[in-house]
C-alpha cells in the first residue's frame, strides 16, 4: 500500500468553554483526553482522529498578524457575546 504524501496531526476547533467541550466530546461520542492544559487547550482523540480544543486563554484565541480574529466552527469570532 503507498503512503500518504502527508499525515494531519489533528483538527483545531477554538470553543468557549473548553471544560464543556471535552465533556461533551468524552461523555457522549467516545473520545478519550490525551493532554489538558488547564481551561486553555486540550487534544483528545477517538479511532485515529485528534481533535485540539482551544479556549479563549488558548495561544489560538490571539489575533492573526494581519488582526483578523480567528472564527470559532459557528462563524462566530471568541469575543461574540
Amino acid at each position: 500500500m503507498e503512503q500518504p504524501a502527508f499525515r494531519v496531526h489533528g483538527v483545531r476547533y477554538q470553543t468557549r468553554d473548553v471544560d464543556r467541550a471535552v465533556a461533551f466530546y468524552t461523555q457522549h461520542l467516545g473520545f478519550e483526553l490525551k493532554h489538558q492544559q488547564g481551561s486553555a487547550f486540550v487534544s483528545i482523540s477517538c479511532g485515529g482522529i485528534d481533535l485540539l480544543l482551544s479556549g479563549p486563554d488558548s495561544s489560538g484565541a490571539r489575533p492573526m498578524p494581519n488582526g483578523q480574529l480567528q472564527n470559532l466552527a459557528d462563524g462566530t469570532d471568541l469575543y461574540s457575546p
